[in-house]
């Protein structure tokens, strides 16, 4: 499921050159163009609760793959800017609601697998990426019409995620929660001792918290999970711009974000034995320290050299504070299943559609390196989120403790 999903739209980015080329638009128009992604997903994510509810997170993530597989197919045989926005909008808003399908999924067969699992589901997605980048870039050097190449992807796509369908777990999501929402150890009020729990022990159950208290989680855990994003929008948005002004070569503007992409695959396939052995709060604490330090020292050494490192160090810092929130979302007590996650991940897309506009302003104004500074408020959020975490373990739907 993550790395189809991580295979879909990183496969249309390399083509983005000769869409715009084809559809005859300016950079403007195409950057107008886009933003409608951002816009489809704020409309149609609301949406990933009421569907997980009826269909299971299963059904939707798997077979919603097609479905954004369509609307890569559609933008690629666009011949209207309309056309192409729109289809980017299809793609947006189907992607926010398998985002929060897979990872509801993933939590499901977190909670049976008796630890921390879900990191290294980002880490194939991160791979998914990376790989589809890749093939995207390929078919744009072979010159493989841009709609073709989509087709291509949607069957890829359908054959993957429903390869995945028949492996998934049965039944409706609720099957895998605690009916008496004691999952939720991680109130701002949990003491931060029971880090330390093992996967053997089991907590007492925690009242359902007031319905200020689950406001106040939604909206930390949503600005958690978009400072963690706030590191990689740095790379993907405005490392190259940052690099060349460094004086970088041609062939090395791009390595901002290879650097920090790179570590966080790393930092995603060991982030779960990290997660049970140190308890989420105290990785992303240090995370955040990490980010802060990275993006510190690459604004200090204002070098090439100094910038790359600091995407390594910011890399590690950022790989799993995702997936992280995302759990701990998925645990808030009162809210149906996928509901939590459903909002957090809308917050977040709302932070990260406005952020990159304000960081431009300030850019123009001031240079690019301002950017580094947006890359190092997202640590800094990170260190401040971590009470809204559990300080305890998971619980599965017989309520027994499942991970720390």
């Amino acid at each position: 499921m993550f790395l189809a999903n991580g295979l879909g739209f990183s496969n249309l980015v390399p083509r983005y050159p000769e869409i715009l080329e084809q559809l005859g638009i300016t950079k403007a128009a195409f950057g107008q163009a886009v933003m409608f992604n951002s816009i489809g997903g704020l409309i149609a994510g609301l949406a990933a609760s009421w569907l997980i509810t009826r269909f299971t997170s299963a059904r939707v993530a798997c077979l919603g793959m097609s479905v954004l597989g369509l609307g890569l197919l559609g933008a690629g045989m666009a011949d209207s800017w309309l056309v192409f926005a729109l289809c980017l909008a299809w793609v947006g808003g189907t992607d926010a609601i398998v985002d929060v399908a897979q990872n509801a999924h993933g939590l499901r067969v977190e909670r049976r697998w008796g630890g921390s699992i879900i990191t290294s589901f980002h880490a194939a997605w991160s791979l998914g990426a990376v790989l589809g980048a890749t093939l995207g870039q390929a078919m744009a050097g072979a010159g493989v019409p841009v709609r073709i190449h989509m087709a291509g992807v949607l069957v890829l796509l359908a054959v993957v995620s429903g390869a995945a369908l028949p492996w998934t777990i049965k039944g409706p999501d609720a099957d895998d929660r605690d009916p008496a929402d004691s999952g939720q150890g991680g109130q701002a009020g949990e003491a931060a001792a029971g880090e330390s729990v093992g996967a053997g022990a089991v907590t007492a159950p925690v009242a359902s918290p007031s319905k200020a208290l689950t406001i106040v989680l939604v909206v930390v855990l949503g600005l958690m999970c978009a400072a963690a994003m706030f590191p990689e929008d740095v790379t993907g948005s405005w490392s190259s711009l940052l690099l060349t002004e460094q004086g970088a070569a041609p062939g090395l503007v791009g390595m901002g974000l290879v650097s920090l992409q790179t570590t966080m695959i790393v930092g995603r396939l060991l982030g779960d034995a990290i997660i049970d052995r140190l308890g989420a709060r105290r990785v992303i604490a240090g995370g955040g320290v990490l980010v802060a330090v990275g993006m510190g020292a690459a604004l200090l050494a204002g070098s090439v050299p100094g910038t790359l490192v600091g995407m390594v160090i910011s890399g590690a810092g950022c790989a799993v504070a995702v997936p992280v929130a995302y759990a701990a979302a998925d645990d808030i007590p009162g809210l149906r299943p996928g509901m939590g996650l459903t909002l957090v991940s809308w917050l977040a897309r709302v932070i990260m559609l406005i952020s990159p506009p304000i960081v431009g302003w300030f850019a123009d104004a001031h240079g690019t390196w301002v950017a580094l500074v947006y890359g190092l408020l997202g640590g800094i959020v990170l260190l401040l989120s971590w009470p809204a975490l559990r300080g305890g373990p998971r619980s599965n739907a017989a309520g027994q403790a499942v991970a720390a």
